[in-house]
């Protein structure tokens, strides 16, 4: 009950906000939420990749052969295991992927991917970087490392 969700579509998390009276963010708003009020490369701020074990969930070792699963997880954690970032907010960076409303490609006229930010337990750690961005494969892709997170307010 304590780890987040995953295998959410894009279009079940989206109706699951507007149930409850809230939205996916857009990828400017998980960005800014995401950097915890600082300008630094990752949530939790400057500090090296190699020492973010004890900061986010994601894969450690040689991807995707060997994880050493030095933060001590073999898939999602319990939300709130690492450290909040400077917002308070846990999980920014790695544990699972988050749907942003946001279509990857501008020019994409079949509009068939949108953005999933943050990284997740099965990403290596360059994913973890504020900047990086990914993309479900279809609206339908409801993978083992995807979830979302809910804002408050309209579109």
């Amino acid at each position: 009950m304590d780890h987040p969700v995953v295998h959410i579509a894009y279009d079940d998390a989206l109706t699951y906000a507007k149930w409850m009276g809230k939205r996916l963010p857009t990828e400017a708003e998980w960005e800014w939420a995401a950097s915890g009020g600082t300008i630094d490369k990752y949530p939790w701020g400057s500090d090296p990749i190699e020492d973010a074990t004890d900061k986010a969930n994601y894969w450690q070792g040689i991807f995707p052969y060997k994880n050493l699963l030095q933060d001590g997880h073999r898939g999602t954690a319990p939300v709130g295991s690492f450290p909040p970032n400077g917002y308070g907010l846990f999980d920014m960076a790695g544990n699972v992927w988050e749907w942003c409303q946001d279509w990857f490609l501008a020019d994409d006229t079949d509009q068939k991917q949108k953005v999933l930010r943050g990284g997740s337990w099965l990403s290596p750690s360059d994913s973890l970087r504020l900047a990086y961005r990914d993309y479900g494969s279809t609206l339908n892709d409801r993978c083992r490392r995807g979830g979302f997170r809910c804002v408050l307010g309209s579109n």
